[in-house]
């Protein structure tokens, strides 16, 4: 006698198999899934329209007068006269010796930047860093020249070089040394003074070194510590190598200001003695006076063309961005 089959129970909208049914309505799983990151489709208008001021204004005051100066630097250009001369300014470039010393003072300035004023803000913040008695106090001290502009501390620098009234005169006379030398006006001081008007100017660089410096855990310090570190081994060994994102960064921010370097030198010496001080920047003001402008933006080029060498070549040495 066969027994007989009992029917399985169903659950109520279940299949076949047991398994409940996908809701009426709903639409398969990887219909609606998103890309992570990605922009939702109701919202696509309102970011592209959010976007259109930014681009334009971009596009308006960069990519636009970007475009004109690449292409009229192979013309002869004055404003109303436009005529095509291919490389012409470049060769003149090449046969001024003026444009090799404005390029011999910019290197100048930028190595002074380089292995003086990095280095010296990277010693100082490193130091500031440990909070000695007084350090906030010394911290304003040293960022308050970085927030005065240009043009104003070169007309401090200027009185501080003043042949007869200056101060630095005055010291070095109250010291039984020569005190009446005119140090912005003579060929052989000159980039050495006007140089010597940023070097110190280290406050941004001492910020970035102290807020990089709070974002080291405690516990490496500590660690070190436990083993025996003094406080000069655990800064040449744990702090300075943990900087070198943030040292990258400050070189190429200052070769980046040093190539363009104009307003201090302008008000200084405007170039000169005998173009002892002129910077790439100066020296292409100074065809745009003359009316050479297809000139002047072929100078504009080559400083655009450092600036990118500097750019990609900070970027690989010390590797910015990347993990130490």
């Amino acid at each position: 006698m066969s027994t007989p089959t009992i029917p399985r129970p169903q659950i109520l909208g279940a299949g076949p198999g047991g398994a409940a049914p996908p809701e009426r309505g709903a639409a398969p799983r990887r219909r609606t899934a998103r890309r992570a990151g990605g922009i939702p489709r109701g919202m696509r208008r309102a970011v592209v329209l959010s976007l259109l001021p930014g681009l334009a204004l971009f596009g308006t005051f960069f990519l636009v007068p970007f475009a004109v100066m690449v292409a009229t630097a192979f013309a002869d250009w004055s404003g109303l006269r436009l005529e095509w001369t291919g490389l012409a300014n470049y060769r003149a470039l090449l046969d001024d010796p003026v444009f090799f010393k404005a390029l011999g003072n910019t290197v100048f300035y930028a190595a002074a930047s380089v292995l003086v004023q990095v280095p010296l803000g990277v010693a100082v913040g490193m130091v500031l860093a440990l909070r000695p008695p007084g350090w906030k106090a010394i911290r304003t001290v040293v960022f308050i020249p970085f927030v005065i502009s240009g043009a104003a501390y070169a007309v401090i620098f200027s009185m501080f070089y003043n042949p007869r009234s200056g101060l630095l005169n005055n010291a070095l006379a109250a010291l039984g040394v020569r005190g009446d030398r005119d140090w912005l006006f003579d060929s052989a001081t000159a980039r050495w003074a006007v140089a010597g008007t940023f070097v110190l100017v280290i406050g941004f660089t001492v910020v970035l070194v102290m807020a990089e410096i709070t974002s080291i855990p405690k516990e490496v310090y500590e660690a070190a510590t436990v083993d025996g570190a003094s406080t000069w081994q655990q800064l040449t060994r744990i702090t300075l190598p943990l900087l070198r994102n943030v040292i990258g960064t400050a070189i190429l921010l200052r070769l980046l200001v040093d190539i363009g370097m104009f307003d201090l030198v302008f008000i200084l010496t405007a170039g000169g003695p005998d173009d002892a001080t002129a910077t790439l920047a100066l020296y292409a003001y100074r065809a745009y006076l003359t009316g050479e402008w297809g000139y002047a933006n072929a100078v504009g080029t080559v400083i655009i063309a450092i600036g990118l060498v500097l750019i990609v070549s900070v970027r690989r040495v010390f590797r910015i961005g990347e993990r130490t």
